[in-house]
């Protein structure tokens, strides 16, 4: 007979494990509820058409516990008065614990089948073995199975303890990672994982030996060198090896002259075995540095049985739980906890560009809540998340240098960019700083470092026949901005070996609030001749980095537009261009201001930042040019017309053919509404358009959005569909509610 212990389940996944019995034995759909801890129901299901079941999960150590609990309970029953009321709870109950149960909730439960205990519920699970699967935590972490594993030979592991495993199963969110590995594990005799730091690749290692184990190996090896892998190697036994960072824990290291051929012999040698699992971890830039290194490593084929934890493994649920377990486990103050839950600041992580599981870790190890004000916990866990330097700064200084700085001059060139012109952008770096940094570029080594930056620091996509590369996770972009910000040499180096036009200011700013605000690298007064000398060079050269499509990432080359880079480039060196008066507008050929091919909003951003006093003519030159030849939307309008008023230029170019244009325009734009929002964010947009522009007759415009309301009106009456968009919401909003419910739990424990 099964007999899990189900403290090992959190209370919302007891909750959730609850509902799939009842379900199961009711053959009934059961109802889950965000809020109901305060109501007195976890769960809900109406077995007639006029009798309601109300359903609690009560998930406690001792009787004594659970029964305290129970009293406080009574009255909220009663006040809701249901049909019938169900109580499920992970204490082992007697029959006068049952039955005082009974008495406790009369005429309520109608039942001693109502009240599930602890063996109760191993019995309906072993009655429903398919809902056993979807709690595989459960499996591990029962009675027999711990025994199990526990009492395996272990050799050389000293934590391999009862407390840590039980720790290890009970924080440990199964994802799509567990079922790969082990599906590789079985197939190949061997896994190696691999991904970025504080991914969890230690931990899945633990899952996947604690997973074999209970299912019957006999012996688990700590392996510290390939010796003893050797040493303790037994074909007649079910043996399972476990080479933790076998590369380097932080760094590529480099080990004595026969350790590839040992490790590669012993991968052999497993995969020839009939009982023997080998099981190694390693971060993904370390491989990639050591196959670089080792010859025979690089040609084996090692990476067929590789298992890279990807980040997209992390979907919202799956990050919700991790972060999730981590809390509960961690016996945080509750007013702690409370003030985390109430503006629902557990949403902010799990939806966090930086999410990592080992951020998470550190916030706990370091019992952040002890040196700070309830009211400030949930803004210091998002600090952490916001700067997650601890993740990448250790992992970037043991890179050799030439990877550090070709690293660092990826992080200068955007979000997405070509890899020849990464390549092209560390050749020119080399070569323009050899005197200062010293470094020689060179093909080979440039492949080396590739390599050790691969699905670490950075990926590689194939878009449109081109290889486009960007950082592997938004945090190192944080953390190469961190690090130049820490070595202000550095960051001139850069700018003085940059090799596009970019490079000067995708990450740079002499706007210290500026800077801050858009998490840039300050740079001061002192770097102004640096930076006039590189952006003369790489302006004369016309070199750019900028992709056609910032959107979709198109993978052709923009042209060297220089409204677009002007506007960026004022915008991010306000004093610099102040100290340099017509600086830009010398070098700036502003017949690009009515070229239709430059995007609208940089035109009219640049005609802001622009000194009129060095063009050789004023704006309203230009203006009625645009509006003459361009379908301007609604918003575009409205930065037309606030530039026409910053620049003083009303004069010249309000007139009636300026008031027809704007009439046709908005008009053309209202006809192809198909939803009154739109409608409605319209007017806003046109009353805010008629107080900048007081003499506008704007009656035909106001007609036009009347006459769409009444046409969409009609259009819904006739359409009972939701379009795909309305099915995403509504699955996410689903999901939402799930993490609500599961947090709300935390309060209560």
């Amino acid at each position: 007979m099964l007999d899990y212990d189900f403290k090992i389940l959190q209370p919302s996944e007891f909750e959730c494990f609850s509902r799939d019995l009842l379900q199961a034995r009711e053959d009934i759909f059961i109802e889950s509820f965000a809020d109901g801890r305060d109501k007195g129901i976890d769960l809900r299901f109406a077995y007639s058409k006029d009798k309601t079941c109300i359903v609690q999960c009560k998930r406690y150590k001792e009787w004594k516990e659970l029964k305290g609990k129970l009293k406080e309970e009574v009255e909220k029953v009663k006040r809701l008065s249901p049909q019938r009321y169900i109580l499920t709870t992970s204490v082992d109950l007697t029959v006068k614990q049952k039955d005082e149960v009974l008495a406790m909730f009369n005429p309520f439960i109608l039942s001693g089948m109502d009240v599930l205990g602890k063996k109760d519920l191993n019995n309906l699970l072993e009655q429903n073995p398919e809902i056993e699967k979807n709690y595989h935590k459960l499996w591990l972490a029962s009675t027999n199975v711990l025994n199990t594993i526990i009492n395996r030979a272990t050799l050389n592991w000293s934590s391999f303890e009862l407390e840590k495993i039980e720790k290890d199963i009970r924080l440990y969110v199964e994802n799509e990672s567990l079922n790969k590995a082990l599906d590789v594990l079985k197939e190949n005799h061997y896994v190696v994982i691999s991904g970025i730091p504080g991914i969890g690749k230690t931990t899945l290692a633990r899952m996947l030996v604690y997973t074999m184990l209970a299912g019957g190996y006999e012996e688990f090896v700590y392996v510290d060198d390939m010796d003893t892998a050797a040493k303790m190697f037994n074909k007649e036994k079910r043996q399972i090896f476990f080479f933790d960072d076998f590369l380097g824990a932080n760094s590529f290291v480099q080990q004595s002259i026969s350790f590839e051929n040992k490790l590669i012999t012993f991968i052999d040698k497993v995969r020839n075995s009939k009982h023997t699992l080998f099981i190694l971890s390693t971060r993904e830039y370390v491989l990639s540095e050591a196959k670089a290194h080792y010859e025979k490593l690089s040609m084996s084929n090692i990476d067929i049985a590789k298992c890279t934890i990807e980040l997209e493994y992390y979907t919202k649920t799956i990050r919700a739980k991790i972060l999730y377990n981590h809390l509960a486990e961690a016996n945080i103050p509750s007013e702690y906890i409370n003030v985390f839950l109430y503006k629902r600041g557990y949403m902010t992580i799990i939806n966090h560009q930086n999410f990592n599981p080992r951020v998470i870790e550190s916030i706990i190890k370091e019992q952040i809540w002890e040196t700070i004000d309830p009211n400030d916990f949930a803004n210091k866990v998002k600090e952490f998340f916001d700067n997650p330097i601890s993740v990448w700064q250790f992992a970037f200084e043991k890179l050799d240098v030439e990877t550090r700085y070709a690293l660092l001059v990826l992080g200068t060139m955007g979000n997405y960019v070509r890899l020849d012109d990464f390549q092209e952008g560390y050749r020119l770096f080399c070569t323009l700083t050899s005197q200062e940094v010293g470094l020689k570029y060179d093909d080979v080594k440039w492949r080396q470092s590739l390599k050790v930056l691969m699905n670490c620091f950075l990926k590689i996509e194939n878009r449109n026949g081109s290889k486009l590369v960007t950082m592997y996770n938004p945090s190192i972009a944080d953390f190469i901005v961190f690090y130049l910000n820490q070595n202000t040499t550095t960051a001139l180096q850069i700018i003085s070996g940059a090799c596009f036009i970019e490079q000067l200011y995708k990450v740079f700013s002499d706007n210290r609030i500026f800077a801050v605000r858009k998490n840039l690298v300050y740079v001061d007064k002192d770097s102004f001749p640096v930076i006039e000398t590189a952006f003369k060079r790489i302006w004369n050269e016309r070199r750019t980095c900028q992709l056609k499509d910032r959107i979709f990432y198109d993978a052709g080359r923009d042209a060297f537009v220089e409204t677009r880079i002007l506007y960026d480039f004022k915008t991010n060196y306000p004093f610099f261009c102040k100290r340099y008066n017509g600086f830009a507008e010398e070098l700036y050929n502003a017949d690009e201001l009515t070229w239709q091919t430059v995007k609208l909003k940089h035109r009219i951003g640049l005609m802001n930042l622009l000194d009129w006093n060095y063009m050789f003519r004023g704006a309203e030159g230009y203006i009625p040019t645009i509006i003459e030849n361009e379908t301007l939307d609604t918003d575009e309008w409205i930065e037309l017309v606030e530039t026409i008023k910053k620049l003083n230029v009303e004069d010249e170019v309000l007139n009636d053919s300026f008031y027809d244009k704007l009439d046709d325009d908005l008009k053309s734009e209202i006809s192809g509404f198909s939803d009154q929002s739109e409608c409605d964010e319209e007017l806003k947009k046109v009353k805010s358009l008629k107080e900048l522009l007081p003499n506008w007759k704007w009656y035909d415009v106001y007609g036009e959005i009347e006459g769409a309301e009444k046409r969409i009106k009609d259009e819904e009456d006739e359409a009972d569909y939701y379009d795909d968009y309305e099915l995403w919401r509504s699955q996410s909003e689903k999901e939402d509610a799930q993490i609500d419910e599961m947090f709300g739990a935390l309060r209560w424990n």
